[in-house]
């Protein structure tokens, strides 16, 4: 790579190193021994009668910098690990062009022999490479008799191997000892290929009798694992190699061996070429969180500086950032939020100053408002392109994609790189009602991911007015860049006057009945990303401060009490659990209501009927918030108190916001009201009724067929067609949660 800036040609090199290193930096985490396990468990489930699996291989399938290659090279010190980088790009760890030129080159010939080819000439020079190093390097280990002594063997063969292939690596390429393998291995390959001197068994047999001479090991303890990293590219061949490749491991069936195929790519094909036998299911899980620092509820040092500071949040997630941040210059840990960016948006640094394209835009908007997808076949091929090329994380998959379970995870760096992303050059509104009209996004039965993003605008509306304020350098120490005042939150919110905010009274109090700008003058709020919740429990002090410690809000579980989403609170500066309260909203897409409030859905939202406070805990005040966004008049009504000078168990200051119009939400525009109806119109996770995608005249009157197909679920009028229907009802379901 040539660069004619200095500068550019100084960056480059401040990245390659840090590259270089967090690749040799501890590994951390157990994914590598868990990775293991699944090896293990899964030959278990081999040897049993009564399940036959085609052969031992099976895919590691994540999205980029989740750690897959460094899981599968930590587990090649355990056990003797033959590495293939088949990637036709630069990648890193880099790849092993040759050996990739001989197996997928385009004028290949019996790729059936090619295959077995290449596994003999692996098996070999493996076997070759162990004995001149175990005669070389450690002749003082004899034969082991038992069980045990001979684990200890393998292992200390597979560490000297591993480090004698990893010997001399750098950012552009692999060492001397890893080439001359590999062209020694391909040379192996290339006799077997046009003399066939033995068999492919023979020569994985010869392997295994040098790693386990004496037959200790258990069957069900794999020995040598051969990895195929960025796999995806063994389908560039036409026609593809992979199936001849999996008929010739089905060869080796009988020794210890697996085949992995590591790939980004939800899409790779496993396949077993006997429909009568079972495949492995694909590994996903990988390390999360594996460099976080444990914080402990009320330790001084976790003030909010320090928990919202760039090296806290680079610190959570996957493994790619924490490894670059602690191994990189203080210019890449500087930039570590630009290289998230880079890495979200799947931008080269040719192109970041542009527009990013739809699927990116879809990206940025996944992270933040933690958006989930439909499972049809539109929402499954959205997932496959973000977990390919924009970092989304799967958490369950069949082989080839057929069921898939992904997320966006909290991950509050690149939440931070959606931030800084969101609105350049491009309306996220805009981009969201193009998704749900085409992309397959699961927005919620009452509409919430229009009020999510509502929220999340208004946060980083308040974020603009206070960040410049903060130049901290200490990267350790910057945290309050990136936190805002509740009261600062609420006026970025919404479209009312400061002063009648601020002076708002408590509609319930307990000891206090002062304004909700004194009440909250010692608030502080910090997040950046929602998270979706699994369970009622999560809405308690107890894990609340966890949540505020990742930077995040919470999008509540199905059918939780009351409440839909909940912004976290900070009282003080350090994070303890009974420093945090939180802001209460409850979503209505139900035109029953509408401008005037209803007080029984605040009382509803009693804190200790949610969960919020335990049993016996002295309550901080709360704020509680309906949107009620079916309204079509807009308002914003600070509730008065109905019972003047009686206390209660808690104190609640209520918040009714009617509609959902620049009227009622400050970050709103007036050209935007209509972006943010038709978000909120399309609330139904399925409505058969009115296709999203292709509107027209002729498809509402082919709704109305499909009502008239389901008599009495409705009291619109195609729902009602066989009664007398002329007393007013509704002809369509034109309306917000209609059907």
């Amino acid at each position: 790579m040539y660069y004619n800036d200095p500068d550019e040609l100084a960056s480059y090199n401040r990245q390659k190193i840090a590259v270089e290193k967090s690749w040799k930096t501890e590994f951390k985490g157990d994914s590598a021994n868990f990775f293991r396990k699944i090896l293990h468990d899964y030959q278990e489930r081999d040897l049993r009668r009564g399940e036959s699996f085609y052969a031992r291989y099976t895919t590691v399938i994540q999205s980029s910098g989740t750690g897959k290659s460094r899981i599968v090279d930590e587990a090649g010190k355990k056990c003797i690990h033959i590495p293939l980088n088949l990637s036709k790009a630069r990648p890193f760890p880099p790849s092993d062009p040759d050996t990739r030129y001989w197996l997928i080159r385009s004028e290949q010939s019996k790729p059936d022999l090619r295959s077995r080819a290449l596994l003999y000439g692996f098996f070999q020079q493996t076997r070759i490479c162990l004995q001149d190093l175990e005669s070389h390097l450690i002749p003082s280990i004899v034969l082991a008799d038992d069980e045990e002594s001979t684990r200890q063997r393998l292992q200390v063969l597979a560490s000297i191997l591993h480090d004698h292939l990893a010997e001399g690596m750098t950012f552009e390429s692999h060492g001397e000892n890893r080439r001359a393998f590999h062209a020694a291995a391909i040379a192996l390959a290339q006799q077997y290929f046009t003399e066939q001197p033995s068999s492919v068994l023979s020569a994985a047999e010869a392997l295994q009798r040098f790693v386990d001479p004496k037959n200790q090991l258990p069957a069900s303890e794999p020995t040598v694992i051969l990895s195929f990293d960025e796999a995806h590219n063994l389908l560039d061949s036409a026609p593809s190699l992979f199936p001849d490749l999996c008929r010739a491991l089905q060869l080796i069936q009988r020794v210890p061996f697996w085949a992995i195929f590591l790939s980004t790519s939800p899409r790779f094909p496993l396949i077993a070429p006997d429909p009568y036998y079972k495949l492995f299911p694909p590994i996903t899980e990988t390390g999360f969180d594996d460099f976080a620092e444990p914080i402990a509820s009320g330790d001084p040092r976790w003030t909010l500086s320090c928990i919202a500071s760039t090296h806290h949040i680079a610190h959570l997630g996957r493994d790619m950032f924490p490894a670059r941040f602690d191994e990189g210059s203080f210019t890449v840990r500087e930039d570590i939020v630009d290289f998230a960016k880079m890495k979200l948006l799947c931008f080269t640094s040719g192109t970041q100053g542009s527009s990013p394209p739809d699927d990116s835009q879809l990206a940025c908007l996944a992270v933040r408002l933690a958006l989930a997808f439909e499972s049809d076949q539109i929402g499954t091929d959205v997932q496959r392109r973000l977990v390919e090329r924009h970092m989304r994380i799967i958490l369950s998959l069949s082989n080839g994609d057929r069921e898939m379970i992904t997320v966006s995870p909290s991950e509050p760096l690149l939440a931070e790189a959606a931030y800084q992303a969101f609105g350049r050059n491009w309306s996220p509104e805009k981009a969201l009602r193009q998704h749900v009209l085409w992309s397959g996004i699961s927005v919620g039965e009452r509409g919430e991911c229009a009020p999510a993003l509502v929220l999340l605008l208004a946060r980083d509306a308040a974020i603009g007015s206070v960040r410049h304020r903060y130049f901290e350098k200490k990267l350790n120490d910057d945290g309050l860049r990136r936190v805002i005042t509740v009261t600062g939150f609420l006026e970025a919110l919404l479209a009312t006057d400061k002063e009648q905010l601020v002076s708002q009274p408590p509609t319930f109090y307990r000891n206090s009945s002062e304004a909700l700008g004194d009440a909250f003058q010692h608030g502080r709020i910090w997040f950046n990303h929602f998270v979706r919740v699994d369970d009622y429990d999560m809405i308690n002090q107890e894990f609340l401060w966890r949540l505020v410690g990742r930077g995040a809000a919470v999008i509540c579980a199905t059918n939780h009490r009351a409440i839909d989403f909940l912004i976290p609170i900070l009282i003080g500066d350090v994070l303890a659990k009974e420093n945090v309260t939180a802001i209460f909203i409850q979503i209505q897409n139900d035109k029953t209501y509408a401008e005037q409030p209803a007080r029984w859905l605040f009382d509803a939202m009693d804190p200790f009927r949610v969960g919020l406070f335990s049993k016996g805990v002295d309550p901080l005040p709360v704020i509680r918030m309906v949107f009620s966004l079916a309204s079509e008049e807009p308002a914003v009504d600070y509730l008065q108190t109905d019972a003047p000078g009686q206390k209660t168990r808690y104190t609640a200051y209520d918040i009714w916001c009617a509609g959902i119009s620049h009227r009622t939400f400050r970050v709103i525009r007036q050209d935007e009201d209509s972006v943010y109806q038709d978000i909120l119109h399309h609330s139904n996770t399925f409505n058969p009724y009115t296709p999203m995608r292709y509107p027209s005249k002729f498809e509402a009157e082919r709704g109305d067929m499909r009502r008239a197909m389901r008599p009495g679920v409705s009291s619109l009028k195609p729902h009602q067609r066989h009664f007398d229907v002329d007393s007013g009802l509704e002809e369509t379901a034109g309306l917000a949660g209609g059907v």
